[in-house]
């Protein structure tokens, strides 16, 4: 049979209990209404493919009115109004003035309280300069560390990661790294739990939290029970703890039958496994070395005798000899079961094929 092209937009149902920031076609960031699916861009209004994203919460409060008391200052640091347009093509970007020093610590920050010591936090801002080129620090969620970053005229998300050392830390924008003076715009920090910062999320006094993305495909008279083969093009997270799922297709419970494909980065890792009647029937470690921030494609197929996972053109294969379940409901793609393990990465585009290919015409696909 021939390829079976599933555009995401015509099989797939996605739920989600909040907006969302991303990119629109023009490079500015759009809101995406509730259960809306969020397809980002870059900054030059190029697709990069559907964003699923896991829940999360921005810990600062007011984090995008740096003028607000809860944003302290050291000593001769000022923030003022800006009239040149945000990341959203709005007013809002705010001016601030680091007026360098000896060390160059002075700058701006928030205590942010309630965090777990030694879990990690990422920390992210956007920033840019009027004109010409700065050099600026961020100086790390215990405030201990500093990473510095060149910025230019156009918009730029920078950000950092690392382990709370104490429960009550904060995030600082400065130049200890130059110790020159700098004016630089900015536009919505952001702090939260994990290894790289997700999507934007504004909040106004309190810590905002955006849902988790329930990405589903509808297996409707396009899919065939029992075998069949998909085809994920995917970009991965820009950094990554602990695992996350590619797909996984199952009957009324993830614990009865299932066929589940995800990523250990602790392992480094692809794995599936296999149920049937509730009994596992496969569970196996394929691929190391997924990596970040990249991409990828991965092929997955299945019949009544095995199922293959192709990447990178090599193909591995599960033992033969067992019946595949042949009553998937759910398809779910890019977390576990809609509500947690998220790839917090882009899905780019799926093929189907309601059959299982050979594994060289696998290694072609799963080939970039």
């Amino acid at each position: 049979m021939g390829l079976r092209y599933q555009p995401l937009a015509a099989c797939m149902n996605v739920t989600r209990a909040s907006t969302k920031l991303v990119r629109g076609p023009s490079g500015l960031l759009e809101t995406r209404s509730n259960d809306e699916p969020a397809y980002d861009h870059d900054e030059l209004g190029r697709r990069l493919g559907l964003l699923v994203e896991g829940v999360a919460t921005n810990l600062l409060r007011y984090s995008n009115a740096f003028d607000n008391a809860l944003w302290e200052k050291d000593s001769g640091v000022t923030v003022t109004s800006s009239a040149i347009a945000a990341p959203d093509g709005s007013q809002s970007a705010m001016q601030l003035y680091l007026p360098g020093s000896a060390g160059g610590a002075d700058g701006l920050y928030q205590n942010v309280g309630g965090l777990v010591a030694s879990d990690t936090y990422s920390f992210a801002v956007w920033m840019r300069v009027v004109s010409g080129t700065a050099d600026i620090t961020l100086g790390g969620v215990d405030g201990a560390s500093a990473h510095g970053f060149v910025l230019d005229e156009n918009w730029q998300r920078v950000w950092i990661s690392e382990p709370a050392s104490g429960t009550t830390r904060y995030p600082k924008i400065s130049t200890a790294i130059s110790a020159l003076p700098a004016s630089v715009l900015i536009w919505n920090a952001q702090l939260e739990a994990g290894a790289a910062p997700t999507s934007d999320i504004i909040s106004n006094g309190i810590p905002a939290a955006r849902a988790a993305d329930d990405v589903r495909l509808d297996p409707g008279d396009w899919f065939a029970q029992g075998r069949g083969t998909f085809v994920f093009d995917i970009h991965t997270a820009r950094d990554w703890q602990g695992i996350w799922r590619i797909v996984q297709m199952y009957s009324m419970s993830l614990n009865d039958d299932h066929l589940d494909l995800g990523y250990d980065s602790a392992a480094d890792q692809l794995r599936i496994s296999l149920r049937k009647g509730g009994v596992p029937v496969v569970t196996q470690s394929l691929y190391g070395t997924l990596a970040k921030d990249s991409r990828h494609r991965i092929a997955l197929a299945w019949d009544d005798d095995g199922v293959s996972v192709g990447l990178d053109g090599v193909v591995l294969s599960s033992p033969d000899g067992f019946a595949m379940p042949r009553n998937f409901t759910n398809i779910v793609l890019a977390t576990f079961d809609g509500a947690d393990k998220a790839m917090n990465g882009y899905v780019r585009n799926l093929a189907y094929w309601p059959e299982k290919l050979s594994n060289a015409r696998l290694s072609e696909l799963s080939t970039i």
